[in-house]
């Protein structure tokens, strides 16, 4: 891949193009300095799996050196029930002695190209800072959150969990997909990271009440104890429930954990679930950040996406991205029997900031919200009707990359 002049600037002259596996003990030592993550033969071996797997790409100044790198892969995420492409964007390390030269932004702009050319919809993040991204049209457009809650407050009650055999695996991948479908930006995982979770030390599931062999919940955890501590913290590395039994068996399991158990910490959607069932407001919110989105190809982003299934019409949009001229538009959406399309329009009655796409994309922002920080303008009645066709849970992540 190459850059166009006018987005490389004098540094990144030599263009941008994916990492050799020769690369990689390089590549890890950019990371380490960057992230201050660390540098050995481990870190050199999974730079080097990134890079046979074509996911590692480099802004190339004109000696032929590299200046910066970033991982790029395609995933499917959940959005509106149903799976949407998109562009995950991660590890973008450019080192000190190469800042402020305009490096990322080169490997930035690329990475939208790319995107773009191969029909992705969205291209997610978790930034290191914000004003980069925002600068060149990525936006927050979800959460990301952490919670802790203490073992004795859950209600020691519900439906008995079983431990799991390795035979129930499938049930438990089965189970997830139901849970994160009916949520708002999960991903669609990976064996990698299905395999991470495999080695979960405890493993607890719920049998379907109707025994249909499937299991409405599940529960995947570890202990962390102090030094000279008594008790000890349940890290639950995931979970899920699809029914109010699930949830129960959930909540009482943690809270089974009362006499030895501190606390327990867990990821979810906010609001989270758990204190439905607490007598009191006793789960905190233990740490997290806004993921962010961009568009891309944004007529594959819509096609592919679940709307609300009661609403139809129409509304014509055009949107100002100076890093994709073909999602300007003018383009007419519309909306009918859960599904919707793009097609071009001759005008446009509702403007967007590319900024706008990814949080109204998501459900993140509303219309109105978007249109008070002036990243949105069009007649109330279009952006209400924008507001309904985009409405649902609050977007989550649940998985980092």
């Amino acid at each position: 891949m190459r850059l166009r002049g006018s987005r490389a600037g004098s540094a990144v002259s030599g263009g941008v193009r994916r990492l050799r596996p020769d690369e990689a003990a390089v590549a890890a030592r950019r990371a380490a300095v960057s992230f201050g993550s660390t540098f050995d033969d481990a870190a050199v071996e999974v730079w080097r799996e990134r890079i046979d797997a074509g996911e590692v790409w480099g802004a190339v100044g004109d000696d032929g050196t590299v200046l910066a790198h970033a991982r790029l892969s395609a995933v499917d995420h959940w959005f509106g029930g149903r799976r949407v492409p998109t562009q995950h964007v991660a590890a973008v390390a450019v080192p000190p002695e190469h800042r402020g030269r305009g490096v990322a932004t080169a490997l930035l702009a690329a990475a939208v190209d790319a995107g773009v050319a191969e029909g992705l919809g969205l291209s997610l993040l978790f930034p290191a800072t914000t004003r980069l991204y925002r600068r060149l049209g990525w936006e927050h457009a979800g959460t990301f959150t952490r919670y802790r809650v203490d073992a004795r407050v859950a209600p020691a009650a519900g439906p008995r969990m079983r431990p799991a055999a390795d035979a129930d695996w499938a049930a438990i991948r089965a189970c997830h997909q139901r849970a994160a479908q009916a949520l708002q930006g999960p991903a669609v995982r990976g064996e990698q990271r299905w395999q991470r979770l495999r080695a979960s030390t405890y493993r607890y599931v719920l049998d379907d009440a109707g025994g249909a062999g499937e299991i409405e919940a599940y529960l995947l955890f570890d202990h962390d104890r102090r030094p000279g501590d008594w008790q000890y913290t349940l890290v639950i590395a995931d979970w899920a429930a699809t029914s109010a039994r699930g949830l129960q068996a959930v909540v009482g399991l943690v809270g089974s954990h009362g006499s030895l158990g501190r606390d327990a910490t867990f990821r979810g959607p906010l609001p989270e679930t758990w204190s439905l069932l607490l007598d009191e407001q006793d789960v905190e919110v233990a740490g997290g950040m806004f993921w962010m989105a961009r568009g891309l190809d944004l007529p594959a982003a819509i096609a592919a996406r679940g709307f609300p299934p009661g609403l139809s019409g129409s509304v014509t949009v055009r949107v100002d991205d100076p890093l994709v001229a073909a999602a300007g538009g003018p383009w007419r959406l519309e909306v009918a029997g859960g599904r919707g399309g793009l097609v071009p329009a001759r005008h446009a009655d509702v403007r967007l900031h590319a900024r706008a796409v990814g949080p109204l994309y998501t459900g993140f922002r509303s219309p109105q919200a978007l249109a008070v920080a002036g990243l949105v303008a069009g007649p109330p009645e279009a952006l209400a009707w924008l507001a309904g066709a985009f409405a649902g849970p609050l977007p989550v992540l649940l998985d980092f990359f």
